[in-house]
């Protein structure tokens, strides 16, 4: 666990920056191109793609590099369980537009749902189990604002259920909330998205890359 942990932590400090960096040089023009135009297609080599297809293909070939780090930190446990259903809770789900979608380009099913209540209520009538939990930690309830319903979520899901995966997704507070989420019953807390694609890896494979 923590040689994957270093490993996570040399590719998100190296290789991501100089992806990201890459990814930009290469679709500046065409960025530049759909703002100045308003454009909803766009020339990529010799062919004209719609907006929609070029995010796409985008997502996917993020996708497969996500699929790549998290294979050379899965520990071999993992390799006969597959990573069908993810819970994902947050009050922002645009916010995580990107990571969901990638997800999906991964063959795992994302359901998502905005508050503490709906995701137990999500958790309670699925007709199939969820494989991992995602949460943020402070977020807009019903009663206000609370800093910590990530760990209220866990709490709330360890009284009847001690295995399924949680995991903590959010900035500075949720990564500050370290401990207390360890003692609430979390697997896991982070504010990177390839950490958060490497612990999920660490649940199962990813279904296109289940044998």
């Amino acid at each position: 666990m923590q040689d994957a942990a270093e490993l996570i932590r040399a590719l998100t400090g190296l290789a991501w920056p100089a992806f990201a960096a890459w990814v930009v040089w290469k679709l500046l023009p065409e960025i530049r191109d759909i703002v100045k135009n308003r454009a909803f297609s766009l020339k990529v080599g010799n062919n004209e793609l719609t907006v929609q297809q070029f995010t796409d293909q985008v997502v996917e070939t993020t996708a497969e590099l996500q699929r790549q780090v998290t294979a050379q930190a899965e520990p071999a446990g993992s390799a006969q369980r597959v990573l069908r259903r993810i819970l994902w809770v947050d009050d922002a789900p645009s916010n995580n537009a990107y990571q969901a979608a990638q997800l999906q380009a991964m063959g795992v099913e994302v359901v998502q749902a905005e508050s503490t209540d709906e995701g137990l209520k999500a958790l309670r009538r699925a007709q199939r189990p969820f494989d991992a939990v995602i949460s943020d930690m402070g977020r807009a309830e019903a009663d206000g604002f609370n800093p910590d319903a990530g760990l209220a979520l866990i709490r709330k899901i360890r009284e009847t259920d001690a295995t399924t995966p949680v995991f903590v997704y959010g900035g500075s507070g949720a990564m500050a909330r370290r401990d207390r989420v360890a003692a609430a019953g979390g697997n896991g807390v982070t504010q990177s998205p390839t950490e958060l694609f490497a612990l999920l890896g660490e649940v199962g494979r990813f279904p296109r890359t289940a044998t």
